[in-house]
């Protein structure tokens, strides 16, 4: 595992908000939203938010996985884009393959 896989996912509250501030939405799914801004360290980092009113927590911890997995996997790191993923409510029922399709083509557009 490299060291980058610690940090993907990592922001302090401070860039948080900035990331929220700059980020333009770049995909409305009824599942879920996608935002992006420009990376702010040398490699790209994700942000899922999940609300309560998902699901339970296993459910909103199995989703956030997914997207890291994949966003690790297909080395979307390597893009130079923060992006936000804030999951609706439809958006606990996707599976695996549908969140890897989703990911990629808002990578292929940007």
């Amino acid at each position: 595992m490299s060291k980058i896989s610690k940090y993907i996912s990592k922001f302090s509250s401070q860039e948080a908000r900035k990331l929220f501030r700059k980020a333009k939405r770049v995909l409305r799914h009824p599942g879920l939203d996608v935002l992006c801004a420009p990376a702010t360290l040398d490699f790209g980092r994700i942000l899922v938010v999940t609300a309560k009113k998902v699901g339970s927590a296993p459910k909103r911890n199995l989703i956030r996985r997914r997207i890291k997995s994949i966003f690790y996997e297909q080395e979307l790191y390597k893009k130079q884009v923060d992006i936000i993923v804030i999951i609706k409510k439809e958006g606990i029922n996707l599976d695996f393959k549908q969140l890897k399709d989703i990911l990629s083509g808002v990578f292929a557009s940007l």
